[in-house]
Parts: C-alpha cells; structure tokens; sequence
C-alpha cells in the first residue's frame, strides 16, 4: 500500500472517530451543552485552522456586497451554526418523535397537507441553509411520507452512519447512483421527495442567477417536478430565539405553457430566487465555504 493511501486510510479513520465522538457526546450531554460545544468546535475551524475561511469570506463579501471584516463575522457566526447543527445531528439516534418535534416550530404545513391531497407526491426543495438535517425529519415527525435524496460521502464510513442516523428519524434514502428511478417511483406513490439543489452543477447544470451572480444550478428538483406534474415546495430552517424555526412556502408548479426545457430553466429560477431572499435574511445561516459559483456561464 502507498504513503498516499496510508495517509487517506488514516485521515478517514480520524474523521470517523470524530463522528462517532460526536455521537457519543450528543447522547452522554446536554443536548443544549453538546450544541455549545459544536459551535465552538467551528469557531475554530474558522479562527484557528482557517478552515476554507478565505473561500467563504470571498463568497460572502461578493454576494452580499459587505466589507470583508463584516464578511468574516458572517463567517465566523456560519461556522459556528455548522458545529450546532452537526452536534444536533449526531443526536438523532438520542431522539424521540416527542423529542424531534419539540426542537422546531413549523410555518406552512397547509400546504403540504394540500399537496399530499392531490396525490401526485412532490420535490421538497432547500439549500444548505440552517440546520438542513432537521426539518425532513421533523416532517416525518408530522406523519408525511418523506424520502431523502443524498449524495455521497468520500469516507464510507460516515455515509454510512449519517444515512443511518437519517433512517433513525424514519426518513428513506435514496441515493444519487439510482435517483431518477427512485425519485419517480416515490413521487407515483404520493410521496414527498426532501433533496438540496445549490452545489454547483458543473456543465450539467442550468444557469440561474443566485445572489445575484449566475451559478450551474442542478436541473433535477424541477425535472421531476416537470415531468410528473407536482410541485416544487420550498422549504427553509432557520435559529430563532434558541429553537429552529421552519418555514414551507407555497408550492411551485410548472408552467404548462412551456416546453420541458424552459419549464425547467424557469422553475429552477424561481426556487433559486427563494432560496436567495433566504440567505439574505438570514446570512450567518447560510453554508459559505461552498465554491457555489465555481462554473461560469462561458465554461
């Protein structure tokens, strides 16, 4: 075995020891406490390990037109609601269904009511935004049928227990490798399909402004929702007063006046738009180390 596969067999060990520590903490302290301790552990990786801080100062100082030393508070704030948001996480095998909804107030959820009435399912659509983990969890709380469309972590190890973690709170998985099938399969069954579409989508990608620069945008939350005909709903989580703080906005349908590709390009705008007043309200929520604009609309 090389020196370089030495070194990566090591680094995903100690990563996997950090999750399973994580865990451990979660359940052994305070919820409350262990969530302190997770907003210190990123305040650190900001400060002292400078953890793609530059990256994230850049990306909030062009998006949100703030000087950098305001950039570097947003930053600073971001990284430490990471840390919360990753404690409460490695929490989930602690919680019970009593436990999970007491965590979050819900705003919204008529319309999914709405939309499950229908029966033709529907893309549940955020960003990384918030404590993303927590609010398809919460809505399998509700009693809605919610399937998690994730992508996978290099280190085996801890995608295998985060989509653990996630099946603990009842949430199906359904992974990139066989989404189109599956996605389709749920949404025929009246399911809701939980997915984040603000990574860059490379060339595959369709370009929608997000923060007002263009951005690669992943087609398929609004690919889905074209072809079967159900609707995107947006959905954002936020800290409000030390509780989370879900909001379900109204539905997004297609346009039935266009073709397949401008009902696509159209309605990827208008969940990119959502998700852009979002992290404008609500900046330090928002995941910045991300090169969400790394794809420029001449590549």
């Amino acid at each position: 075995m090389s020196l370089h596969h030495r070194l990566r067999r090591f680094r995903q060990l100690v990563e996997y020891g950090g999750v399973r520590g994580a865990m451990w903490m979660a359940g052994a302290l305070p919820l409350p406490l262990a969530s302190a301790i997770g907003a210190g552990v990123g305040r650190f990786a900001f400060d002292v390990v400078r953890m793609r801080r530059a990256v994230s100062v850049d990306n909030i100082t062009r998006a949100l037109g703030v000087p950098a030393a305001e950039a570097a508070v947003i930053g600073r704030s971001s990284y430490a609601n990471l840390g919360r948001s990753f404690m409460e996480f490695a929490a989930f095998r602690h919680l019970d269904r009593r436990r999970l909804l007491a965590c979050a107030d819900y705003e919204g959820l008529e319309h999914l009511e709405r939309v499950r009435a229908a029966g033709k399912g529907a893309i549940l659509a955020s960003g990384h935004f918030g404590h993303w983990e927590l609010w398809p969890a919460g809505l399998v709380a509700h009693g809605f049928p919610v399937d998690f469309l994730v992508g996978q972590q290099t280190n085996e190890r801890i995608d295998d227990v985060m989509n653990d973690l996630r099946r603990r709170q009842g949430a199906e998985i359904i992974t990139r490798t066989s989404a189109l099938r599956k996605v389709m399969q749920s949404l025929a069954q009246g399911r809701f399909v939980a997915l984040l579409f603000d990574q860059d989508a490379r060339k595959g990608g369709v370009m929608v402004e997000f923060l007002g620069r263009p951005a690669s945008t992943v087609r398929g939350p609004a690919l889905f929702a074209v072809r079967r005909g159900c609707p995107v709903v947006p959905i954002f989580i936020f800290r409000e007063k030390g509780r989370h703080r879900v909001i379900i906005e109204p539905p997004q349908y297609p346009d039935p006046a266009l073709d397949e590709d401008a009902a696509v390009l159209d309605l990827t705008r208008r969940c990119s738009d959502r998700l852009t007043d979002q992290v404008r309200r609500h900046p330090a929520e928002y995941f910045w180390p991300h090169r969400r604009w790394k794809t420029t609309a001449t590549a």
